[in-house]
């Protein structure tokens, strides 16, 4: 049983902004372990007989740069757990109005501190982007991205920010900017014409999930503070999603194998169900 209810009210702020700051949903402990999950992830230790997605983390802790390790599920006990979330699972089925929820994947976020007096640093940013600018290899732009704060997360640490209603500009094909350091110029490039920019931070505490549209432009800044800022993000798509050989090559859509076809859709075990609950998954 879900422990937890989703509004018309808070639907409806998730269909106007774009996006939705969530409640708690995991306790102190939940954190902590989720943070130790973080850690043995980005330096790249294994609990599984299973090889990293790509290529294994390299990690550097003398480093300004942003460590970021995708399905960290394939890798770590406590991932592989919390993406079977039902929480999750439930509200993305409420915000996305869809029965079934698939994961795309997960990303395991460590964003260095580099203190208050250091000058203009660009290596830990986030560049604006929409997600579904990344996965055009599939036939929708339906998604929802749920992220988990594992510390108080404000601007200070380098807090995602959201373009409050940019979803409603529709997929923009070049916006898969992720790995664009330089938030000004980017935010240059899509911010013309009558697109109107209204940046809110998404601030959270420790053990509180917000989410966001898959067209949602967001990004981050720098963590100016001395402690180094963890995050997870779970990314899901709607169940019956399928593959779409027009859209741009990206390594998530290679999982489907090299005999995919035009409209195959993505189901387990790369695409694991999140929602409606499974008891295990496949092996």
């Amino acid at each position: 049983m879900v422990g937890i209810e989703l509004h018309e009210a808070d639907r409806k702020v998730y269909r106007d902004q774009g996006f939705w700051i969530g409640p708690h949903l995991f306790d102190d402990t939940a954190v902590e372990e989720l943070r130790d999950a973080v850690y043995r992830t980005i330096r790249g230790e294994r609990d599984f007989d299973s090889m990293h997605w790509g290529q294994p983390p390299k990690f550097d802790p003398q480093s300004p740069k942003l460590a970021h390790v995708v399905n960290g599920w394939w890798v770590n006990a406590k991932i592989r757990e919390l993406i079977q979330s039902d929480e999750i699972g439930y509200l993305a089925s409420q915000l996305m109005g869809a029965h079934e929820v698939r994961l795309v994947h997960d990303q395991v976020l460590y964003k260095p501190g580099v203190g208050s007096e250091s000058g203009e640093v660009l290596d830990g940013n986030v560049g604006w982007h929409q997600d579904a600018a990344h996965w055009t290899m599939f036939n929708s732009t339906t998604f929802c991205t749920a992220w988990i704060a594992l510390q108080d997360t404000n601007l200070s640490n380098g807090s995602m920010c959201f373009v409050e209603g940019s979803h409603k500009w529709g997929l923009i094909r070049d916006a898969a900017g992720f790995a664009n350091k330089d938030l000004h110029a980017s935010e240059k490039k899509f911010s013309q014409g009558d697109r109107r920019w209204v940046e809110t931070p998404c601030v959270l505490e420790a053990g509180q999930v917000s989410f966001h549209t898959g067209l949602t432009f967001h990004g981050s800044g720098p963590n100016r503070t001395d402690a180094p800022r963890l995050s997870i993000a779970l990314n899901m798509m709607p169940g019956g999603t399928t593959y779409n050989k027009h859209g741009r090559d990206n390594l998530i859509g290679a999982q489907l194998g090299p005999y995919v076809k035009h409209g195959d859709p993505c189901t387990d075990p790369f695409f694991p169900r999140i929602w409606p609950p499974q008891t295990e998954l496949i092996n």
